[in-house]
């Protein structure tokens, strides 16, 4: 590798395209498995293109202080506790509910193929297809009492409301090692679980909840 250029990471996760704005600054972000918050957000001379500085929860996994060529791009609290990556390589995540579809309404047999149901908007008779399937997913997420979201790339509340509809039983959930930024995020989403008892919000030391 050319001592030179930014440290550029391989990963599967496309997320996001080459475009950017100023507010992905402090935005929480998973590569390959890593977590690390970004710090910058621009152009990295001579390399062209749009370039994320990001400061990694695991200071091994960096090469540099934020630095290159002389020039200071951000700051890390280590040494060798920042990358540059490219914007498509990183994963800014889901929503809070968008992941808890994702863990916990997975069918318990496949669909018939083309089934439909006949039901009435109106003085209409519509047909729909998936109609069952998604009556079935409302009722699983209604019954969750207790979830865990570890490490499920949850970057915040999602849709207003959304949460109380959908999840109105949980009482116990564990959102560790997600991407969540702020004290903030984790209130906007307790505060649609009414019958809250248990949040689970273990961090490795240095990272936004580590206490």
């Amino acid at each position: 590798m050319d001592l030179r250029s930014p440290h550029i990471l391989d990963s599967g996760n496309v997320m996001m395209n080459d475009t950017l704005t100023s507010d992905v600054i402090g935005r929480r972000v998973e590569v390959n498995g890593e977590h690390a918050t970004v710090r910058f957000s621009g152009v990295v001379p001579p390399m062209a293109g749009l370039w994320l500085g990001v400061e990694w929860d695991n200071p091994e996994r960096g090469k540099h202080d934020g630095s290159h060529e002389g020039t200071v791009y951000f700051k890390c609290r280590h040494p060798t506790g920042g990358s540059f990556i490219r914007p498509n390589k990183v994963n800014f995540g889901v929503d809070f509910l968008t992941a808890i579809k994702n863990r916990y309404t997975l069918e318990d047999e496949p669909e018939e193929e083309g089934k439909e149901q006949i039901v009435t908007i109106g003085n209409k008779p519509v047909e729909t297809i998936g109609f069952d399937s998604v009556v079935k997913q409302q009722s699983q997420l209604s019954k969750l009492q207790e979830v865990s979201l570890r490490n499920c790339a949850v970057n915040g509340l999602g849709d207003k409301g959304g949460i109380a509809k959908a999840c109105p039983n949980v009482r116990s959930i564990d959102l560790s090692k997600n991407l969540l930024s702020s004290w903030d995020e984790v209130v906007d989403i307790a505060d649609q679980l009414k019958h809250l008892e248990v949040l689970n919000l273990r961090a490795r030391p240095g990272t936004p909840f580590h206490t």
